[in-house]
């Protein structure tokens, strides 16, 4: 599979300060890729190398001609205009797009969020939610191709964030989207099939998915990672030998398992 990101031995420092030292990381076209590590262990900085923000010292960090979206934990540090509207045609007006072009990005952008309602809201008015949803839009209305989220789910409460996850998740499933998710949460990355965590700015621990993380974490903990109940109530889920992926069928197998005393004992 062609990649759409690739970083070979790169390193970063603010000043006399090391953050970022001998990244190796390949993330292919098309993927859900997920990026765990504690606060402070050089995550937002592997962000703004990746989107171009920052320049690493040493390496190199190659997007293969893709266009790189970031999304920011605090979406509201995103909005540039007062309108919704206004504010997701931004970055296609600055790309010199025909009226008709910028029109037909900004219903696309909002149909795939599911955002149509707030076209004419006022960003001032907004909940953490949808200013995410916002910010999301003016994203892939500059027809990106690989969408970076920093802590993207951090400000939001339960509900919002679980819809977050789930545009997210069917941005990469229905429109190919490649998605690099970078979190102290577990439970952030359900559907990341490939993950790295990073800590004190390296990367050791590579994984195929959240139960193989879990799997490693436990014989190498890294401090500062959030599990999250979701994430710890499916590695107990597969402790039981329920591999299920749908937790409403899972927990079923679970309540029969338990009747008939067939699980486990742990």
């Amino acid at each position: 599979m062609q990649p759409a990101v690739r970083i070979r031995n790169a390193s970063f420092s603010y000043r006399t300060k090391s953050v970022l030292r001998g990244i190796d990381m390949e993330v292919p076209r098309g993927s859900y890729f997920g990026v765990v590590g504690p606060n402070g262990s050089g995550k937002t900085t592997l962000a703004y190398l990746i989107s171009g923000i920052l320049s690493p010292d040493e390496g190199e960090v190659d997007t293969f001609g893709n266009r790189v979206g970031l999304i920011l934990a605090n979406p509201a540090n995103q909005v540039v205009s007062l309108v919704v509207e206004e504010d997701i045609a931004f970055g296609p007006e600055n790309l010199a797009l025909e009226p008709s072009e910028i029109t037909a990005r900004i219903d696309a952008a909002l149909h795939a969020v599911r955002g149509e309602g707030l076209r004419g809201s006022l960003t001032t008015a907004l909940s953490g939610g949808e200013l995410a949803k916002v910010v999301f839009a003016g994203q892939l209305a500059l027809d990106t191709d690989v969408l970076v989220l920093d802590e993207g789910t951090i400000m939001l409460d339960p509900l919002n964030r679980a819809t977050l996850l789930r545009t997210v998740h069917e941005l990469n499933r229905d429109l190919g989207k490649t998605v690099i998710h970078i979190s102290h949460r577990l439970d952030d990355l359900e559907n990341a099939r490939s993950l790295v965590v990073l800590d004190k700015g390296t990367i050791g621990i590579r994984a195929q998915g959240v139960p193989d993380l879990v799997r490693q974490i436990k014989e190498h903990p890294v401090n500062g990672i959030e599990p999250g109940a979701h994430t710890l109530y499916r590695s107990f889920l597969l402790e039981q030998g329920i591999e299920e992926q749908d937790l409403e069928k899972a927990t079923r197998r679970l309540a029969a398992g338990i009747r008939q005393g067939s699980l486990p004992q742990s």
